[in-house]
């Protein structure tokens, strides 16, 4: 039984990749350079260091980013994915605990909180702490240690490959929402494509 749910945050919980891509975009605009929306998103997709590396971001320039992106309301809006409240309240109120491993910053706490969602996370990984990116498992194991978790009873979800590899790598299960239908061949431990479907999954591995 899963009783442990460890959650990326953009394109799992919140659908945030409009806002990143406008964010990535907007960032080279004032710099002189028009990138195309649809390669920016496919790179985001894959990671935002493999965005960063393909359209030549510097270091400086990543600051930059951050600040446009790190505004809750330059448009468009990130938002909760329909559904994800109440995945989460069943989650805490059935016994299970919810945690959130990002390579966000502390806005993605502040996300959740402009949306009532805090109250139900019992931890937060966030870029302050510094661990490796994914899929490095750095940030699982610390929250493993941490909270005394048992790996059978854990779950990482993400959106992207890497967040299934930081869990596999942790040595535990992991589930891959793949909204697109785009990333069949990744490695994970389970698969859904609607958010329908991880929630059917949460409350299957949650008997």
């Amino acid at each position: 039984m899963i009783s442990e749910f460890i959650w990326d945050f953009d394109g799992m919980l919140f659908d945030t990749y409009p806002h990143t891509t406008a964010a990535l975009c907007e960032y080279f605009r004032r710099h002189g350079k028009v990138i195309d929306p649809e390669e920016a998103f496919s790179q985001l997709k894959i990671s935002i260091r493999k965005a960063f590396s393909h359209f030549g971001m510097t270091k400086e320039g990543e600051r930059e980013f951050y600040e446009i992106e790190d505004d809750l309301d330059f448009t468009p809006h990130g938002v909760p994915y329909e559904g994800v409240s109440e995945m989460l309240r069943f989650i805490s109120e059935n016994g299970g605990r919810n945690y959130l491993f990002t390579h966000r910053d502390k806005v993605a706490v502040q996300y959740l909180d402009k949306y009532g969602l805090t109250p139900l996370f019992t931890d937060f990984v966030t870029r302050e702490m510094d661990f490796p990116f994914k899929p490095a498992p750095d940030g699982i194991i610390y929250l493993l240690e941490k909270h005394s978790l048992k790996k059978e009873s854990c779950l990482m979800l993400g959106d992207r490959e890497i967040d299934c590899l930081s869990g596999l790598n942790a040595g535990i299960s992991s589930l891959l929402f793949d909204e697109f239908s785009s990333l069949k061949n990744s490695e994970y431990t389970f698969y859904e494509t609607t958010m329908d479907g991880v929630f059917g999954k949460v409350k299957e591995l949650m008997k």
